[in-house]
């Protein structure tokens, strides 16, 4: 199973294939494939799967149905889960503590914990950020 990818939610259209799509330039699709995975945009669409919790604005309220549909799935699957930023960790009732590995277990898969990819999260502008990232996501056999 690929890695899923999860969202919060896409401006450019709630078409599930736009979820975390890296194009145009600068959008939080693109920083997390080139920034954060270091990838080409054709390896990155190729290596993962991806989701929003919301079509298109943020409810919680379809987030966290969402999140417990793409969880259930994600375990019963085997693949690895990367949540993006705190409403995304929240909505998946989760603490937001970036940067780290939530080991899985016969009810949960193993989860990532990252910042949003956006460019106003100021958590990427921390000194040696995308290599903290890098390392959780080769930890947790999202990266190789």
């Amino acid at each position: 199973m690929k890695p899923l990818l999860v969202g919060e939610a896409n401006p450019y259209g709630s078409a599930p294939e736009f979820a975390l799509y890296p194009s145009p330039p600068g959008c939080s699709g693109d920083r997390l494939c080139r920034l954060v995975m270091g990838l080409e945009p054709d390896d990155y669409l190729e290596r993962f799967d991806r989701a929003n919790l919301c079509p298109r604005e943020w409810d919680i309220h379809v987030a966290r149905s969402r999140a417990a549909d793409l969880l259930q799935g994600a375990r019963d699957l085997g693949g690895p889960v990367v949540l993006l930023g705190a409403k995304v960790t929240r909505a998946c009732d989760l603490p937001f503590d970036p940067f780290t590995v939530i080991a899985g277990d016969a009810f949960r898969p193993v989860r990532v914990v990252l910042p949003h990819p956006s460019g106003l999260s100021r958590a990427w502008g921390a000194p040696g950020a995308y290599e903290r990232a890098r390392a959780v996501l080769r930890e947790a056999g999202v990266l190789s």
